[in-house]
């Protein structure tokens, strides 16, 4: 009797270890939405995925996708990527069910986080004044140039222009 005891409490305890928490499958979901995002992005974009981050800290949420670009851009065709980055993104989040189901609410544009560093096709860096990074970070639009020189304690990437998420909505309508 103790060994079929043993075995039931063995096979409660599995299955217990087996449930995922609701952040767990949230974060599982998370996943697999930036994942198809990647796939999409690269397909219609020719973004390439190069890493992702996140943060749950209160205040300071936000998921976020990195990508690599190769090929020269100007400012509006750095805004337009970065912009159609990050819509696709909110809108393949707050439009999957079974993540909708586990959260209070649809994710905000402010926690999505995109930034594109972009190449010459032949890998090389972009030169200076030519953008070589365009950010989107709590609704905001930064693009950077890479100095010329490395130098000791000075950034390398220079901010060229910032705008609003609204000021680059409005420029694209342009």
């Amino acid at each position: 009797m103790s060994f079929i005891n043993l075995m039931v409490i063995g096979a409660l305890f599995f299955c217990s270890s087996c449930s995922k928490t609701e952040y767990e499958k949230k974060r599982d979901l998370e996943n697999k939405i930036i994942g198809q995002t990647w796939r999409q992005l690269e397909k219609e974009k020719n973004l390439v995925p190069a890493g992702e981050g996140g943060s749950i800290v209160e205040g300071d949420e936000f998921i976020g996708l990195y990508f690599q670009y190769f090929n020269p851009v100007t400012i509006d065709e750095a805004r337009e990527l970065v912009i159609y980055a990050a819509e696709t993104l909110l809108h393949n989040l707050n439009s999957n069910e079974k993540l909708n189901e586990l959260i209070d609410q649809p994710y905000p544009l402010n926690w999505i986080k995109i930034e594109i560093f972009i190449y010459n096709p032949d890998y090389s860096k972009i030169k200076p004044p030519g953008v070589a990074v365009v950010s989107f970070e709590k609704n905001k639009i930064i693009y950077f140039y890479r100095r010329e020189k490395f130098e000791i304690g000075k950034r390398s990437f220079q901010i060229i222009q910032e705008e609003t998420y609204e000021e680059a909505l409005e420029k694209l309508k342009k």
